[in-house]
């Protein structure tokens, strides 16, 4: 997995404020290895953060830009910088993602992402049968399979809660239940024999829940 955010340790790029305050503008690598920039007063105290972004790409029209002013770090309110500003700023943050490409935790994640390239690609070829034709009428033909089972199962328990709420629980258990197992594992023998008969879409199947259930975990 990714690591947290990391700070790079790169001089710090100062501008004035308006208001007089001095920013220092430092970068920050994001816990997925991008370049985002974290500012502070002399004080240590949050200014903004955020990524530099161009006020063009942004949709900023120049009317509402500062006096010279083409990047912004957007943040309550903004802090704007010339192209030149910029210019400096994305040099810091090359150095930074330099810095951080060779680092233990920059070589970390490279090796997170070639392990998920590998997983990905397998995945990929697991499960490219469900997208041929045949294989999208065959996984339609075992979820009915799968529904049929299911409807027994159903029916199976509507009558269990009929024979207790009628005070009829011992009919059921003599009749209902007996007759209805049977249907059910009839179904059941039908699914089983449609996988033996297509093992590559169970199989399919499985790597794709299989896929789901890895990238939930790595998300959660």
């Amino acid at each position: 997995m990714p690591s947290p955010f990391l700070e790079i340790l790169v001089d710090a790029f100062t501008k004035q404020l308006a208001d007089g305050r001095t920013a220092h503008v430092r970068p920050f690598i994001t816990a997925y290895g991008a370049v985002t920039y974290t500012v502070v007063d002399d004080g240590g105290r949050s200014i903004a953060s955020g990524w530099l972004q161009e006020a063009a790409e942004r949709g900023v029209p120049e009317d509402r830009r500062p006096a010279g002013c083409t990047h912004l770090i957007a943040g309550a309110p903004a802090l704007w910088f010339t192209s030149e500003e910029a210019g400096c700023l994305v040099e810091l943050g090359d150095a930074a993602q330099a810095a951080f490409d060779s680092s233990p935790e920059g070589q970390a994640l490279a090796a997170w992402r070639r392990n998920q390239r590998e997983l990905e690609e397998a995945e990929a070829a697991s499960t490219a049968v469900l997208r041929t034709p045949e294989g999208r009428e065959l996984v339609e033909q075992r979820e009915r399979l799968k529904e049929a089972a299911a409807a027994v199962a159903a029916a199976d328990d509507a009558e269990r809660e009929r024979a207790y709420d009628s005070g009829e629980p011992d009919f059921y258990f003599r009749h209902q239940e007996p007759r209805n197992e049977a249907n059910l594992a009839r179904a059941l023998e039908k699914l089983d024999a449609f996988d033996e008969q297509h093992p590559q879409i169970a199989e399919a199947l499985r790597a794709e829940k299989d896929a789901r259930t890895r990238r939930f975990l790595e998300t959660d």
